[in-house]
């Protein structure tokens, strides 16, 4: 009764998976169609828009429509970032189905240890499969952010230093995207060739600064912003920014330089068990093998893999906040 109680949550997991990757796949393609038929209805209609006249307030809101809101909201919920899903090292579809087979992994390993029925496995499997698909997500997006950021201040001297020459802040953002690293350089592209394209600087500037979302970035839009509206020399306010990141990186690589005993120790008390058992193996074999052929033996073993990953997940925790 049990094997089938979860043969069948298996296959609604499956189905809603597959459910959720056709829904997007709709939604793109007839948002896509919604906008070729705008284009066209534009290009072939003879009524003139009228001339909407800009105001001087200045705000990086972004106005959305319901679709796209109710998508990114239930992207949000696992932790996707739609605006930043092709950077992502892999298919952003692939990891619920990747992170589905190692959160039963994880929930099986739990049963062996500590006895779970199957109701317990069939409630377990989805909490766990929740967790480690956000927490794939939030890793992505925070290493990115994080390049991003250590290399924002080479950028902004960039710019400034293009500016005090004479140069164009059009052409200045083209020299960025030429010259800076990834994903600092992808980023600036884009800006660049939105800018090249007619779209004003401002309104491509609070693009960016919602594609990534760092507050650095934010105050950068904003700064150059309230320069081309206003007027006033922008070196010095961009050379100030530079200098408060260049900080904040260096302060942050300290840290890192720190915690580097606490990290090595995670590193080690990983492996240790691992060949600690590989040499149990070679020398003493029948003791070892009563761990996977035995049912205490894999509730030991479940056990122990348990309780390791707790131990580095909350070291890793630790060197995290400390970092922050």
């Amino acid at each position: 009764m049990s094997g089938i109680i979860i043969a069948v949550f298996i296959f609604i997991v499956v189905l809603l998976a597959l459910a959720g990757i056709t829904f997007s796949l709709v939604m793109n393609s007839m948002s896509r169609k919604q906008k070729f038929e705008t284009r066209i209805s534009d290009a072939t209609s003879d009524n003139q828009k009228p001339i909407i006249i800009m105001g001087d307030q200045i705000s990086l809101a972004k106005v959305v429509s319901r679709t796209d809101l109710v998508k990114s909201q239930a992207a949000n919920v696992i932790g996707v970032d739609l605006e930043q899903a092709d950077t992502y090292p892999i298919k952003w579809w692939l990891v619920p189905p990747l992170s589905l087979g190692i959160s039963w992994v994880i929930v099986w390993l739990a049963a062996k240890s500590i006895g779970f029925d199957s109701i317990m496995f069939v409630v377990g499997w989805p909490i766990a499969w929740f967790v480690v698909t956000k927490f794939v997500f939030i890793w992505f997006n925070n290493k990115r952010n994080a390049t991003l950021l250590q290399q924002f201040p080479d950028a902004l001297g960039t710019i400034v230093r293009c500016v005090r020459v004479g140069i164009p802040m059009g052409e200045a953002l083209r020299t960025v995207a030429r010259d800076a690293p990834e994903p600092t350089k992808a980023e600036f592209n884009i800006l660049a060739d939105k800018v090249q394209i007619g779209i004003p600087i401002d309104v491509a500037l609070r693009e960016l600064s919602e594609r990534i979302k760092l507050t650095e970035y934010q105050f950068f839009a904003t700064a150059i912003t309230l320069q081309m509206r206003s007027g006033g020399a922008i070196t010095q306010t961009l050379e100030t920014l530079a200098d408060v990141i260049r900080k904040r990186v260096g302060l942050k690589a300290r840290g890192f330089a720190l915690t580097s005993e606490a990290r090595t120790s995670s590193m080690i008390l990983a492996v240790l068990p691992f060949l600690t058992g590989g040499a149990l193996y070679f020398m003493n074999r029948p003791y070892i093998v009563l761990l996977f052929f035995t049912k205490s033996g894999q509730a030991c073993l479940g056990g122990a893999i348990l309780l390791l990953c707790i131990g580095l997940g909350i070291i890793q925790f630790m060197i995290s906040n400390v970092l922050k």
